[in-house]
């Protein structure tokens, strides 16, 4: 859907074309005019005849000029006057950003999730090592490596082959989604298995186990997947 109208030039109305746009938003988003789906895609634009466009399908690359009038998150994602922090913010994303969602997309899974569990494994930092052995950009325990067929072959530079991003990325995913399925898709515990292990999760009757880290990660997880999600 996408709405248009001229806006007045005469000086006694300065202010028609800004409430106009704040009656249309207004109707947009509590009429009830925009499917849910859509709610957090309003936009504008003026074209060169001055006529002020307004919708929620996302417009043509080629439209320039174009300002988000609201990206309003979901009700069930936003709670009070929580802000919720990008995984983004973190250097490295660039570079890494092809090879989470490739192997997102490969499992079936939402890349904006696979990212959120990268950006607090690691902050996309590809050499990391952690004090138990957890390699790369997401975390892989060698032994994880070794279930999904990546043996401890050093690579062409000499490390783990699992250091790898691309492969990294694979090795990470594709646990997640098995997770995800031990776990009938409850991302929390999925991520609490990912941290703890599986048999952590089972054993404390199918819920986030008791332990300080592995709360405090999946929290941290599920604030980066909401503020992708803004």
């Amino acid at each position: 859907m996408s709405l248009f109208w001229k806006e007045s030039d005469e000086r006694d109305l300065p202010s028609l074309g800004a409430v106009m746009r704040g009656v249309m938003l207004l109707v947009f988003l509590v009429g009830g005019w925009l499917p849910s789906s859509w709610a957090n895609q309003v936009w504008e634009f003026v074209d060169g005849e001055g006529v002020t466009h307004i919708g929620n399908v996302p417009p043509s690359a080629a439209t320039r000029g174009v300002i988000w009038l609201s990206r309003v998150p979901p009700a069930s994602v936003v709670k009070g006057k929580d802000r919720s922090p990008s995984a983004l913010q973190f250097p490295g994303y660039d570079d890494v950003k092809q090879h989470l969602e490739a192997a997102a997309v490969a499992q079936s899974l939402d890349p904006a999730f696979v990212i959120a569990v990268a950006a607090a494994e690691s902050a996309f930092n590809v050499k990391a090592v952690s004090r138990k052995g957890a390699l790369g950009l997401m975390q892989v325990m060698p032994a994880t490596a070794e279930r999904y067929g990546v043996a401890a072959r050093p690579s062409s530079d000499g490390e783990h082959a699992a250091m790898e991003p691309k492969v990294n990325a694979q090795i990470g995913t594709r646990y997640l989604a098995d997770l995800l399925r031990m776990f009938d898709g409850d991302k929390e515990l999925a991520l609490a298995a990912y941290n703890a292990g599986e048999g952590a999760v089972i054993k404390y009757g199918r819920r986030i186990p008791p332990y300080p880290e592995t709360q405090q990660y999946v929290e941290k997880v599920m604030r980066f997947y909401r503020g992708s999600l803004r």
